[in-house]
């Protein structure tokens, strides 16, 4: 009986524990660059989940400013890459890359060259991996659509 009660003692814990470390609902007030901090900060905390979460919703909130759109986007790619996701972190930083072909003069340089430098950093052998995959698939879609 009071390995029974110790056990439950330990799961009401864990799970007021995890309850605590959810998203937190951000207020209508911070800015763009406050949000994008909070990112920034669950990522030092290896909360990649949240830091997902904080550079989304400063999308969804600012993403109409140009370098804000840019800044977000490059550290969701910089998440994938801390989280070995490198198919999504080659999307991402693709598509920040290719901003930079119809957009060049509104977009912030850095976040052009930081997105570079992400693609450098998935192991080569991945790297070829992908790009194969994603060219096998626009030609199947090429394909398709004749």
């Amino acid at each position: 009986m009071k390995k029974i009660s110790i056990l439950f003692t330990m799961i009401l814990t864990s799970l007021a524990v995890i309850s605590c470390a959810t998203v937190k609902e951000i207020p209508q007030n911070k800015t763009a660059a406050q949000i994008i901090q909070y990112g920034q900060n669950a990522v030092t905390d290896n909360n990649y989940k949240t830091a997902l979460y904080y550079y989304e919703e400063a999308i969804n909130r600012f993403g109409t400013n140009p370098s804000v759109y840019a800044e977000a986007k490059y550290e969701i790619g910089h998440v994938y890459i801390k989280q070995h996701k490198y198919e999504n972190a080659y999307k991402t930083f693709k598509e920040l890359i290719s901003l930079y072909d119809y957009n060049a003069g509104i977009l912030p340089a850095k976040h052009k060259k930081l997105a570079e430098i992400g693609i450098s950093q998935i192991p080569e052998k991945k790297l070829h991996e992908i790009e194969a995959k994603l060219a096998k698939e626009a030609a199947k879609n090429t394909s398709e659509a004749e």
